[in-house]
């Protein structure tokens, strides 16, 4: 009887990611509320056993999708961060970043919020949870990063009572507000109503800024323009495959 053959990491990776994909093509179809491991398994050119033994159940799999959310995520976060330009437009480009991606995984932007709750952490494996920890700080320290730059540059203040921690929640807690309350304009711009995710966001965004008083002002700076080439820059693949599933960021709405 021939021996079972023993795969590498990179191997063991690679089988893993297939399994993800498959999970989140899974979601997109028919919702987070309907995925099964069954279903997964009959996704995939691998053995119920082997499924399960990279991932204990349901729960362990939403919370390493989340996991390779965040890795996406924080790429296009990391991007944003290292942009050459001051800090008050380079946060303004990850929260753009942050759109981006909604508008290119909606699926993945639903799952993190799903596998943060206490009943899908506490079904996950230590592995996974420990590699979400990791993730998230390694994405947090973009948004940090840039605001402490700020500070750094005295372009920004801290607020009375509040500290980079809170800052940078506020800045994400609004961002993600907008994108999600707005979803149903982040795949096409359907015009149902008269808020454009893009505009809102950008116009949430500088209204933010100028209330921490994170200079240039919007009255002072041209924030469009400039953010029009900043993403024109970091972001031409994935501003093409927005395009290509037929939806553009729509920067005439800004005016």
């Amino acid at each position: 009887m021939t021996p079972p053959k023993l795969l590498d990491k990179t191997a063991l990776k690679e089988r893993e990611l297939l399994i993800i994909n498959s999970a989140v093509l899974l979601i997109q179809q028919n919702g987070i509320e309907n995925l099964t491991m069954d279903k997964v398994v009959a996704q995939v050119p691998f053995s119920k056993g082997t499924v399960y033994k990279h991932f204990i159940g349901k729960e362990d799999l939403l919370l390493a999708i989340s996991n390779y959310s965040i890795k996406v995520l924080g790429d296009l976060f990391h991007r944003a961060y290292q942009f050459k330009g001051c800090s008050r437009s380079r946060m303004l480009l990850l929260n753009f970043s942050y759109l981006i991606y909604a508008m290119l995984y909606p699926a993945l932007f639903q799952t993190v919020l799903c596998s943060k709750s206490p009943n899908v952490v506490g079904k996950s494996s230590e592995k996974h949870i420990n590699d979400g920890e990791q993730l998230e700080i390694k994405l947090m320290t973009s948004i940090h990063g840039i605001v402490e730059d700020g500070l750094n540059d005295n372009s920004l203040s801290l607020l009375m009572n509040m500290d980079i921690q809170q800052l940078c929640f506020s800045n994400w807690s609004m961002a993600y507000g907008a994108i999600t309350l707005l979803s149903g304009e982040v795949e096409q711009c359907s015009g149902r109503t008269s808020l454009i995710v893009e505009r809102e966001l950008f116009n949430l965004s500088n209204m933010l800024f100028d209330g921490m008083g994170w200079k240039p002002f919007t009255k002072d700076r041209s924030h469009c323009a400039e953010l029009k080439i900043a993403l024109a820059e970091l972001f031409p693949e994935e501003l093409a495959l927005i395009s290509a599933k037929g939806r553009e960021l729509n920067f005439d709405s800004f005016s």
